[in-house]
C-alpha cells in the first residue's frame, strides 16, 4: 500500500517547483516577447507586464511557502536528507532568497520609477536588469532542484 502522506507531500512539493519554473518560462520567454511585440507602445507593454509580474510575484510567494513547508515535513517525517537532496534544498533556498529580494526590493522600486514616468533612466535599466538576472538565476536553480527532487 502506498504511503499517502509521502505521495501528497511530494506531489505538492513538485507541483510548487514545477509551477514556479514553468511560470518563469511562460512569463519570461513567452508572454513578455509577445506583449512587447504587439503592444502599441513600450510604456503600454511595460504596464501590461507589470500587472503580469505583480500576479506572478504572488504565485512565487505561494510556491515558496509550499516548498518550505513540504521540505521541512519530508525531512522531519521521512528523513529525506542526503547529499543529493541537500543539493535540491540549497537550490530552493537560493532561488527563494533571490525571489524574495526581487519581490520585496527590486519590484517595488521598478513600480515607483514606472509610476513617476522615469523608465528611461539608468536606475530603471539597472533595476530591470537585476530583475531579469534574478529570474534567470531562479530558473537555473529551479531546474537543478527539479533534477534532484
Amino acid at each position: 500500500m502506498p504511503n499517502w502522506t509521502w505521495l501528497i507531500l511530494h506531489f505538492f512539493h513538485t507541483l510548487a517547483l514545477g509551477l514556479w519554473v514553468g511560470g518563469i518560462v511562460a512569463v519570461g520567454a513567452l508572454t513578455a516577447p509577445a506583449v512587447f511585440g504587439i503592444a502599441s507602445s513600450r510604456p503600454e507593454a511595460g504596464r501590461i507586464m507589470a500587472s503580469v509580474f505583480r500576479r506572478f510575484d504572488a504565485v512565487i510567494m505561494g510556491c515558496i511557502a509550499v516548498l518550505v513547508a513540504t521540505s521541512v515535513l519530508m525531512i522531519a517525517w521521512f528523513g529525506r536528507l542526503s547529499p543529493w537532496y541537500a543539493i535540491e534544498y540549497v537550490a530552493i533556498g537560493m532561488m527563494s532568497s533571490s525571489a524574495i529580494y526581487s519581490c520585496a526590493v527590486i519590484s517595488p522600486r521598478i513600480r515607483r520609477l514606472r509610476s513617476s514616468g522615469q523608465t528611461g533612466e539608468l536606475r530603471f535599466k539597472h533595476l530591470h536588469r537585476a530583475s531579469v538576472l534574478s529570474m534567470q538565476f531562479n530558473l537555473a536553480c529551479g531546474m537543478l532542484a527539479l533534477f534532484f527532487s
